[in-house]
């Protein structure tokens, strides 16, 4: 007998986000049945435009009654994002995605602040709400292992599973023509904003006085931020690329046709970029931290401050794309399908 899910979470996220994204996955493999026994029931969510006070009553109280009344017609409630675990219903079955533990847990990761350090009144309240949450899940499913290493340390007792991000490898394959912003010689790519731990300044560093173009896709986090970065760029000698905010194909093209992504990030609940580099063919070379370290093959696997050994490693960069291609498909939408699944059987 097919089973149905309740797919929940609190306010709409952009699909262009981690988070929405893999919302908007985990509906659409259900609604097109990808999960065998599985289907989509209803989805809880909220338009998230609401002043203060009201996202408050929503997050804490109205929402949570919404999601624990649908939860009697349906045989599991899937919870997206940790972040709205206090929306885990009081009975029944339920499981909740963790992507990271960043702001339950803050720490400090080789000298930069990861997670909230000083979160205010509410937030702390929210924050021991949705702990609560997470310990009333039946599973919460991990999307890295280090993440599920975390949360089985975390909150003993809880079933946990890894169901690593996938992506459709399809999209990655159509040949997309060379973006118009290309220099000639090496171009190289950063994709993501300036929080602190995705340390885009150290990838300026490590371009500073070489004969490559660095260019910056990501719509930025304030223009403080960008000024910030173009002037370190200029100090460093860096051919700094400001682009911004691009569409999908823009994006798919760009990581067909550069010479490398780099990924200097000191922390990531998964990390996207390089899997999705290594699925249009091209090398990703990523930081040795947590959990984007799980992604590639382990020549692409750099010490986080070596900016020598960075420098190196573009210079001796050549065409690997049978062999990042063949790792992508470790994270194709049919293993996501398999391991899902299991998931699922386990309740």
């Amino acid at each position: 007998m097919t089973k149905k899910i309740l797919v929940a979470r609190g306010g709409k996220l952009s699909p262009f986000s981690g988070l929405g994204s893999t919302h908007d996955a985990l509906i659409e493999g259900l609604a097109d049945s990808r999960i065998e026994g599985y289907k989509l029931g209803q989805v809880a969510e909220y338009d998230s435009k609401a002043s203060s006070l009201r996202r408050v009553w929503r997050r804490w109280f109205s929402h949570p009654k919404v999601v624990e009344g649908l939860a009697k017609s349906h045989d599991i409630v899937h919870i997206t994002d940790q972040e709205q675990a206090g929306l885990t219903p009081r009975n029944g079955k339920s499981i909740v995605t963790v992507h990271d533990l960043f702001h339950l847990y803050p720490s400090t990761r080789n000298g930069v602040a990861v997670g909230e350090q000083k979160p205010g009144m509410i937030r702390k309240k929210d924050i021991r709400k949705v702990k609560e949450g997470i310990r009333r899940a039946s599973l919460l499913i991990c999307i890295s292992k280090y993440t599920q290493e975390e949360c089985e340390m975390r909150f003993p007792g809880i079933p946990t599973a890894w169901v690593p991000h996938a992506i459709d490898l399809n999209n990655y394959q159509k040949k997309m023509q060379r973006p118009e912003w290309f220099n000639d010689g090496v171009n190289l790519l950063i994709i993501g904003s300036e929080e602190p731990r995705k340390r885009v300044e150290f990838a300026v560093e490590v371009c500073g006085g070489v004969d490559v173009t660095l260019h910056k896709l990501g719509a930025e986090s304030s223009p403080e931020a960008r000024k910030r970065i173009e002037a370190l760029a200029n100090e460093v000698n860096c051919n700094l690329n400001w682009v911004g905010q691009v569409d999908s194909d823009e994006k798919i093209a760009a990581l067909q046709h550069a010479d490398a992504l780099l990924f200097p990030s000191i922390a990531e609940g998964f990390g996207l970029p390089p899997l999705e580099a290594y699925a249009a063919g091209t090398v990703a070379l990523v930081a040795d931290a947590p959990a984007h370290n799980e992604i590639p093959l382990e020549q692409h696997i750099l010490p986080h401050d070596d900016i020598e050994m960075w420098r190196a490693a573009i210079k001796e960069l050549e065409d690997e794309s049978d062999a990042v291609k063949a790792q992508a498909g470790e994270f194709s939408i049919e293993k996501w399908a398999e391991r899902l699944k299991a998931a699922y059987d386990s309740l």
